[in-house]
């Protein structure tokens, strides 16, 4: 049983864990195919973040366990959130489902692979190898960006959320194991290292390992032509000492995701979130540290008790702060949460309706914005081509979630080039390629 079919569901961090398993079956002999209907094994890691996330996961067990049924696939490994959430009763109410790997036990991959008769030669294989200080990895596609994990938990316990109930309490990771991670995936040519936490910004707090801007400053001692991003930043930790940091290196992106969710002071005390400074002053305090500097948040509509005043003071927020980049997720009940449990709960649609009028009011705010930098020249790192023809991104642009610049040429991806921006649309930008450039 040497074939192995992966699925990677959920967010970077779950991608990350997603390539240390992938290192470890390799390195005991397996070979990832990309068609699951070839495979002896599939491994599903899954998101159960929110309902929709558990209903995906679920779905696509019950899709891929079909390949069970008279063909070459004969077993099915589920790894991630879900196994966190809801363990063994994923065995007994998913006849699809073989074996378990926990977040906390990624090595367990082999022998769930592999069942009661382990067959597999766990030797040496590709990537890094035991004892190394960080995790083996087999970087997915594309190769020229990576995601680097700096911490693991969550110690926020909103009212909202599950995760620290299912991935556990924040724990920074060694900075030298960070630090060595880095070097290993620059060699292997990675040109943009993202790293992300479920709360990047408490980096350290809990393990006497300096800071994240510590670990920044250390970071950008490592040569090279690279960007470096930061994703996930609580606003209550974007300090004055991180936005220096930030601004330390050209190579550093000048992009902070600082998930507000809220900006009505009863509504985010009800999530737990009351602490931080208001949201306004949070903003205006990292651009004027950081001039030039793109923003993205998420924010939450319909949490239990927002009144029409409340979601009026977050459209308001949006056009006030010019939000760059923006997510928006409407309310969802989760069973176990202390919001589950609260009284007001406003209707699903109203939610919805909610989430719908900040997009709009967002995509009128990012084609202002957008159209703002035609005419200027902007570093962009390749990413190949699409359906759509060939395009990059430019440092205020994070990998997947915002907006890309179509070029009017191919370049070869992970190729830092100088573009001039021709055009603009509500997400995207347009742009003519100049050279090649240095970061």
């Amino acid at each position: 049983m040497n074939k192995i079919a992966v699925t990677s569901l959920g967010c970077n961090k779950n991608l990350v864990d997603t390539e240390v398993m992938l290192a470890h079956l390799k390195r005991a002999g397996c070979e990832v195919v990309g068609e699951p209907g070839e495979a002896d094994c599939l491994l599903v890691n899954t998101c159960s973040f929110l309902r929709e996330a558990v209903e995906e996961s679920l779905d696509c067990i019950v899709e891929l366990g079909t390949l069970k049924q008279g063909g070459r696939v004969k077993r099915q490994v589920v790894a991630g959130c879900m196994v966190s959430r809801y363990g063994d009763q994923i065995l007994r109410e998913v006849p699809e489902v073989d074996a378990l790997v926990p977040h906390t036990d990624l090595e367990s991959i082999v022998r769930a692979v592999t069942g009661s008769s382990p067959d597999l030669d766990p030797g040496p294989g590709p990537g890094p190898g035991p004892g190394l200080p960080f995790p083996p990895r087999v970087l997915s596609h594309p190769s020229h960006r990576a995601y680097l994990k700096i911490a693991e938990g969550c110690s926020n316990w909103c009212s909202y959320c599950k995760i620290p109930s299912i991935r556990g309490e924040f724990v920074s990771r060694p900075s030298e194991s960070i630090l060595s991670e880095m070097r290993y995936l620059l060699d292997q040519g990675v040109r943009e290292i993202t790293l992300v936490a479920q709360d990047s910004g408490r980096y350290g707090s809990d393990a006497g390992e300096g800071s994240l801007a510590s670990l920044i400053r250390s970071a950008v001692g490592i040569p090279g032509d690279y960007w470096l991003r930061v994703l996930y930043v609580h606003p209550a930790r974007v300090t004055p000492e991180l936005l220096q940091a930030m601004g330390s290196d050209p190579r550093i992106c000048p992009y902070l995701d600082i998930p507000f969710q809220h900006v009505s002071p009863p509504v985010l005390e009800r999530m737990g979130r009351g602490l931080a400074p208001p949201p306004m002053q949070v903003v205006r305090a990292a651009r004027a540290a950081m001039p030039g500097l793109f923003l993205r948040t998420t924010l939450m509509t319909g949490f239990p008790g927002e009144t029409e005043e409340d979601f009026r003071l977050l459209l308001h927020f949006l056009t006030q702060a010019g939000i760059d980049h923006l997510g928006v997720f409407a309310y969802s009940l989760e069973e176990g949460t202390e919001a589950a449990a609260m009284s007001d709960q406003v209707p699903a649609q109203t939610a919805r309706d909610r989430a719908d009028l900040l997009m709009q009011e967002q995509a009128e705010i990012s084609a202002r914005k957008l159209s703002l930098l035609v005419g200027r020249e902007l570093a962009v790192l390749s990413e190949g081509a699409d359906e759509n023809g060939p395009y990059g991104r430019h440092r205020g642009q994070a990998p997947e979630v915002d907006g890309v610049v179509r070029l009017d040429r191919d370049v070869e991806p992970g190729t830092f080039i100088r573009v001039r921006i021709t055009g603009s649309d509500v997400y995207d930008l347009e742009g003519e390629v100049m050279e090649q450039s240095q970061i």
